[in-house]
């Protein structure tokens, strides 16, 4: 009797186990499915990186993603050497740091600047030789409304109706920051890119990719496909984020 009266009691609790396990589940079954479903409402995002002819990868780049948000931020390293790649470090994760860190600045124009400044400071603590420097894009979509702040030669280009428009000046030399504000439309595809993509594709090439009705990965991707086959001797490295409203 006692016997059977274990085996029931086990049975039960066997029972209760697995109906947790399914509700659980469900419930984080739940979450992803509305997660994937909003950003795929708002926001397609890819991206590339290509190592061009050079000892090694000096672009460095990271996107963020927080419901109607999007951060990202690109550099380019000056040089191809351990000095280039870790100035392209420095920036990205200067800028990702103070991002995080939003709270400490009067606004966004104030962040862009004062996240410039951090940047410049730390290279020149940690980085020596006689060629250091780093291009720098950094942008943030808040609902429909890009804002975005850049110093020297990484390009944001905007594609918008069968027309496709470069937003800032990337053949900037100097460390004058450029800042400026876009209010996007839907269908709206814009490209943050570094040195390798606008001088290994023309921008015909460009507006040809981002018109495609392909998610924002697949025309990362034909990018890639498309510098590779080229085959330039001189081709720099190459890091695209493409972003469709």
């Amino acid at each position: 009797m006692q016997q059977i009266v274990l085996f029931c009691f086990f049975i039960v609790i066997l029972i209760v186990l697995l109906l947790l396990i399914v509700i659980k589940l469900k419930l984080s079954y739940g979450l992803k499915s509305d997660s994937k479903e909003y950003a795929e409402k708002n926001f397609k995002i890819g991206n590339m990186q290509l190592l061009g002819n050079c000892q090694q990868q000096n672009d460095y780049f990271a996107i963020e993603q927080d419901k109607d948000t999007v951060f990202t931020v690109i550099a380019d390293g000056l040089t191809d050497l351990p000095s280039g790649k870790f100035a392209s470090v420095i920036a990205v994760e200067t800028m990702k740091y103070n991002y995080h860190h939003m709270i400490n600045y009067s606004g966004l124009l104030d962040y862009f600047k004062q996240s410039f400044q951090d940047i410049e400071e730390s290279m020149s603590r940690n980085i020596t030789g006689n060629k250091i420097g780093v291009a720098v894009l950094c942008g943030m979509i808040t609902g429909k409304t890009l804002k975005w702040a850049a110093i020297g030669g990484c390009s944001l280009y905007l594609y918008r109706k069968g027309e496709i428009f470069s937003v800032n000046n990337n053949a900037s030399t100097d460390t004058a920051m450029e800042y400026g504000s876009i209010k996007c439309k839907k269908k709206d595809v814009l490209l943050f890119c570094t040195e390798g993509i606008y001088k290994g594709v023309s921008e015909l090439e460009l507006k040809e990719i981002l018109s495609k009705k392909e998610h924002s990965y697949k025309k990362a991707m034909l990018l890639s496909r498309i510098i590779q086959q080229k085959g330039y001797t001189h081709q720099k490295n190459a890091t695209a984020i493409i972003i469709e409203i």
